[in-house]
């Protein structure tokens, strides 16, 4: 009897261990739009906020006559006074209550960003509107001016209400000292680190059965993921998991932005980088298509189109929130998953 029931005990333990592991990816989608867009007067269903408009420094709320459409008139523009503190910005994500997170880029020169606040975290609140300093990451002993970059990537798991955070400041040419940093969102608090990575996009898939963040190398093709934990940290070691090396128009393209569509294949957008802020007007990129294909186990090149543009993504949410932004000189964008 007491056998039976220690078999009992081993099957619900193990039972109990599988449904840890398998996660269904869609659980990942809890981006909520943020409440001060309707008490700014503005229609939720046609504004966008964007961090990439060349004549005005910061965030931006601008209503647009078609979402969407980089030529459509904007129909108004409003700017809180603290949307501008931090100098230009790149990143753009949200939380599941509306909260915006972001972080300052250089754009042309370093002349509004210094380079000593470019590893600092700031929050939109999601009532107010009111932008403050969320965290300051830690940074490299000595700052480095030949590379103007800090936070370059961002990516939230729900569930766990982590923010992952690429960056690369204090890296030099040779001289890899970027961080990918896992941030417990409620307490403000770095709850792990890996050291040692100069990383770029950065997204979160749970098609393999696992939590898996995978990001992009600043200084290669090649894109890594390493599991995470019911913590929200990073479990074991990364691992190469694909490239795209040889794919793109010059062969050598870098992760940009990764995100996981409503099939759990991977979009990933790629560009070129080179740790300077010296860029043409419209950058080119080109978006791939990954799938996973479970009998082989490995992602597959589903397919590819490359383009010139100058806005980089339109990224929609339950229909009644549109954000966009477009990529300029060198300022890397990661916002929303779907």
């Amino acid at each position: 009897m007491s056998r039976i029931f220690f078999l009992i005990i081993i099957a619900v333990f193990l039972l109990i261990s599988c449904k840890e592991e398998e996660v269904d990816f869609s659980l990942n989608n809890c981006k909520r739009n943020p409440g001060f867009i309707q008490s700014m007067g503005f229609n939720p269903g046609k504004s966008y906020l964007s961090t990439s408009e060349e004549k005005t420094m910061g965030l931006v709320l601008i209503e647009s006559e078609q979402p969407g459409n980089p030529h459509a008139r904007k129909v108004k523009i409003a700017q809180q006074p603290s949307w501008r503190k931090a100098g230009w910005l790149a990143p753009i994500l949200l939380d599941e209550k509306g909260n915006i997170y972001t972080a300052p880029a250089p754009f042309i020169t370093v002349f509004n960003n210094p380079i000593s606040n470019n590893n600092t975290i700031y929050k939109v609140d999601n009532a107010t509107g009111e932008m403050n300093e969320f965290l300051r990451l830690p940074f490299a002993d000595s700052i480095n001016p030949e590379n103007p970059f800090g936070i370059v990537g961002m990516a939230y798991l729900c569930e766990t209400h982590t923010l992952y955070i690429t960056t690369v400041a204090g890296s030099r040419r040779y001289e890899e000292n970027g961080n990918i940093y896992a941030v417990n969102i409620e307490t403000g608090k770095i709850i792990d680190k890996m050291a040692g990575v100069d990383a770029l996009g950065l997204g979160i898939t749970y098609i393999t059965g696992k939590r898996e963040l995978y990001f992009g190398l600043a200084r290669s093709s090649d894109i890594m993921s390493v599991s995470l934990n019911k913590e929200g940290k990073f479990s074991g070691s990364p691992a190469k998991s694909f490239s795209l090396s040889g794919l793109g128009p010059r062969g050598d393209d870098k992760v940009r932005k990764i995100r996981t569509d409503q099939n759990g294949n991977l979009v990933i957008h790629g560009m070129e980088f080179n740790f300077n802020l010296i860029a043409p007007r419209e950058k080119q990129e080109t978006v791939y298509n990954f799938f996973y294909n479970i009998d082989e186990r490995k992602w597959v090149l589903l397919n590819k189109f490359f383009y010139n543009k100058s806005f980089c993504s339109l990224l929609q949410t339950n229909d009644l929130f549109v954000m966009y932004t477009h990529l300029l000189f060198s300022r890397y964008i990661t916002a929303l998953a779907y």
